[in-house]
């Protein structure tokens, strides 16, 4: 492991005081840097519990500029950081630079961000919110609050409402609250049509794939408006476009011989689920943690449905046998452990129940390996999604529709999201859009 991630290891669990590997710049040339809170004595302290003995030379810094993503606007710009101090670390080769500044370590931020991702997101202590991030010293909240009158932008009184919430527990750190954009009134078509996908990225994660295949989930309207037409999948289909990393992007989507070109085709749009980036020690790279492995893609087009020869108002085979229409949608808290899930897997054309074995499931230690697989995907993990005892389905089912059989009825869950140790569901509840589905 290199310097930058042994030091990085130990702030993680807090054993320093410094943030993730940034990337920084003194106004003439970039390179990678750590802030932290001490000075670099407990540094070189720790490093030699580990035999770690590097050299450490004060620098001439006064200032540095720090990269940062604002989630408002959708960009990366330069933040300017006072520094007490700097020093410059040498070690095996490697130069590691440290600036002393008033901040919040990576320890301490991720112990905010796991608070405040079972307060706000699971626990749902306020409404509306659909997404946690943490950067530097920085807590951003994605909410699904708009005025009647502005849907462009979060509502003003949810807010200040997140703000005072989030500051009213941590006092020392800054709060962005952005707006996800929501969608309502979702009906479903089971899994009854394939789609094939293409993707390209040329930001950070650079990648090209062909003709990856899915199976549809669900359809309904962006906002509850007609016209724009909207298709739900697992977002895994996608590649993981379209975040900070993974854009500019294009993407080429086909359900039922209908082409979407998105978002080149200038009235698509496309809405992934809920994630964050992080710094991971342990690949020395940035890793994208999905919370919903949930995508939403379509178009300004009254017509897209029509076009597309598609019937929607039910899941195909709900029960093995019969059509059944969908009547309510389900939270994820709704589902308990030890109840039943049944998934409709749109390319096996089967039907199959499970239990629910687990509410929060992390598959971090196979989607690690991922990478290894196929060096093109971005490195991902997919955090507290649901498990279900037992494996069915097979390659082209992700995006699936999960649900409760409730006679002949049928409650809307999530999707299908992939096997591993279990099936795993993408619930509908917590993703980046809310989704109601009606009949």
């Amino acid at each position: 492991m290199t310097l930058h991630g042994k030091i990085a290891a130990l702030s993680r669990h807090d054993v320093l005081k410094t943030t993730e590997p940034l990337t920084c710049s003194d106004g003439a040339i970039n390179f990678t840097c750590l802030l932290m809170k001490t000075d670099i004595s407990p540094v070189l302290k720790e490093l030699r519990k580990i035999e770690v003995r590097p050299t450490a030379t004060l620098t001439k810094h006064r200032w540095v500029l720090v990269l940062e993503y604002n989630f408002t606007e959708n960009v990366w710009h330069w933040r300017n950081i006072t520094v007490v101090k700097g020093w410059v670390l040498g070690w095996n080769n490697e130069t590691v630079y440290l600036f002393q500044a008033p901040i919040v370590s990576y320890g301490e931020m991720k112990k905010i961000h796991d608070e405040l991702f079972d307060s706000l997101v699971l626990r749902r202590e306020l409404n509306g919110i659909a997404a946690i991030a943490t950067h530097i010293d920085k807590i951003t909240v994605g909410t699904t609050n708009v005025t009647e009158n502005d849907k462009a932008r979060p509502d003003p009184k949810a807010v200040e409402r997140i703000k005072n919430y989030v500051r009213g527990r941590y006092k020392n750190v800054r709060v962005e609250v952005f707006l996800i954009r929501s969608s309502t009134n979702m009906v479903s078509m089971g899994g009854e049509y394939p789609v094939t996908i293409n993707v390209t990225s040329t930001g950070y994660y650079k990648y090209s794939y062909n003709r990856l295949t899915c199976s549809l989930g669900y359809v309904g309207y962006l906002y509850g408006d007609p016209n724009l037409q909207t298709f739900v999948t697992a977002w895994h289909c996608f590649a993981l476009a379209g975040t900070g990393l993974t854009s500019p992007y294009t993407i080429g989507f086909r359900v039922n011989n209908q082409v979407l070109r998105i978002p080149t085709q200038q009235n698509g749009f496309f809405i992934p689920g809920p994630h964050d980036w992080a710094f991971d020690p342990l690949i020395l790279n940035w890793r994208i943690r999905v919370y919903s492995d949930v995508a939403y893609i379509g178009a300004n087009d009254a017509q897209l449905f029509q076009k597309s020869g598609i019937a929607f108002g039910y899941i195909k085979k709900a029960d093995g046998f019969r059509n059944l229409p969908i009547t309510r949608q389900l939270n994820k808290e709704d589902v308990k452990v030890g109840g039943s899930l049944t998934v409709r897997f749109g390319k096996s054309d089967k039907t199959t129940t499970f239990r629910v074995a687990s509410l929060c499931y992390s598959t971090y230690w196979l989607d690690i390996l991922y990478p290894l697989y196929d060096p093109r995907f971005p490195p991902y993990a997919r955090i507290c999604h649901v498990r279900l005892d037992g494996e069915d389905g097979m390659e082209g089912d992700s995006g699936s529709p999960v649900y409760v059989l409730a006679g002949s009825e049928v409650w809307a869950y999530g999707v299908y999201s992939g096997r591993v140790n279990g099936t795993i569901v993408a619930p509908l509840g917590v993703s980046s859009v809310y989704v109601r589905v009606t009949r």
